[in-house]
């Protein structure tokens, strides 16, 4: 695992944020989750009270990237198809999405979460390639989700967080120095906080906490955390992250750890235009079809 969050560097990321609660539904869904003989038909009416919710995860689960070859129809029909847990993961991530968006329809966090979305598309689609397990598969889509979600706490209340990341970006800083000099926090931490708070694994919390340390992350002792650390650092890379964000075109942090995080996956540089064009085949657009 990786070294443990430092609590004094916490409380002080924390000053002046409020971390969204897990939403009642799935501390609802929990429950029946801890139940002996958890009720499907319970736990599918939980979901469906909220239209928007059921909708867009019905959306993801008939998307290109879960590769059916039959329509799901209904959320009763998801859960019994693919596994509650499976649907839960999805549902999280989409509950994350819509709490952290709800009434920031601003140019900036509209590109947050189109660029978030890509990089889970991405993700799980590269760990479906690789044929990592079905859990990693679904770890990759959350983490893409959620990797970013502190982002939108500054942004909710610094209208110059574009700006001043852009600038300091450009400058060759790194994302944490950046945020802790003007903000006082930094997207990693709140980040972690976030995950945790809505009951994501140990692995995936220490994932966004140091997603921006690659030297820490890929030391680490866990094989899965490295796993799940290269596979979404090679989405970052293929979704143009930074540019999309920041319009920075040069991205220092992969240029500098690329070898090491292509190791992780047993690739090499020459074959990224091969997964490029994977990619572009599951409906994926990349920057090497820009």
């Amino acid at each position: 695992m990786a070294q443990a969050i430092d609590m004094s560097a916490i409380e002080q990321a924390l000053t002046g944020f409020t971390i969204p609660p897990q939403p009642e539904i799935l501390q609802h869904i929990q429950q029946q989750l801890d139940m002996p003989e958890p009720n499907i038909k319970r736990i599918s009416a939980l979901i469906n009270l909220d239209i928007g919710i059921a909708g867009f995860t019905l959306k993801v689960v008939n998307s290109a990237f879960f590769g059916l070859r039959r329509k799901i129809t209904s959320v009763e029909h998801a859960c019994k198809f693919l596994g509650v847990n499976r649907v839960i993961k999805l549902v999280r991530s989409v509950l994350l999405r819509f709490t952290l968006a709800e009434g920031c329809n601003d140019k900036f966090s509209l590109k947050m979460w189109a660029s978030a979305l890509q990089t889970a598309n991405i993700a799980m689609t590269l760990a479906k390639h690789f044929n990592f397990s079905q859990d990693i598969q679904d770890d990759c889509y959350s983490l893409g989700l959620f990797h970013n979600a502190g982002i939108a706490l500054i942004h909710q209340q610094v209208d110059s967080y574009e700006q001043t990341m852009q600038q300091g970006l450009q400058q060759g800083r790194g994302y944490s120095e950046i945020e802790e000099q003007y903000f006082q926090t930094c997207h990693e931490v709140l980040g972690y906080l976030i995950a945790e708070s809505w009951s994501l694994t140990p692995e995936l919390c220490n994932v966004i906490a140091y997603h921006h340390s690659p030297a820490l992350m890929l030391e680490s002792d866990s094989e899965l955390e490295k796993q799940l650390f290269a596979l979404l650092k090679l989405a970052e890379h293929f979704s143009g992250e930074s540019r999309q964000l920041f319009n920075i075109t040069l991205d220092p942090e992969w240029e500098q750890h690329k070898s090491a995080i292509l190791d992780v996956l047993e690739l090499e540089p020459l074959q990224l235009p091969e997964l490029a064009e994977l990619l572009h085949r599951a409906q994926v657009s990349t920057i090497y079809s820009v």
